[in-house]
């Protein structure tokens, strides 16, 4: 079974994301009062982008990893087995 996961969760965010700016484009003030409340929201929530992002690199570098190993042993297995 595939982990699909982090495609969920991403897929989740983006959605999340496109729901709240149409949200702020649609809502009935100004120009200038939407863009001051959207520097706002993006503002507090720049660190939670931030430590997002380092997770996925972490999980990123982790799974090449583990493919980088498994590819390895598929190599040695089949020359063992060539042989």
């Amino acid at each position: 079974m595939a982990d699909n996961s982090g495609d969920s969760l991403v897929a989740f965010l983006l959605g999340g994301v496109a729901g709240a700016v149409a949200g702020l484009l649609l809502a009935p003030r100004s120009g200038a009062e939407t863009r001051e409340q959207l520097a706002d929201w993006l503002e507090a929530n720049r660190e939670k982008t931030k430590e997002f992002l380092e997770h996925g690199r972490e999980t990123l570098h982790e799974k090449s990893g583990k493919v980088a190993a498994a590819w390895e042993a598929g190599k040695k297995a089949y020359r063992e087995n060539a042989g």
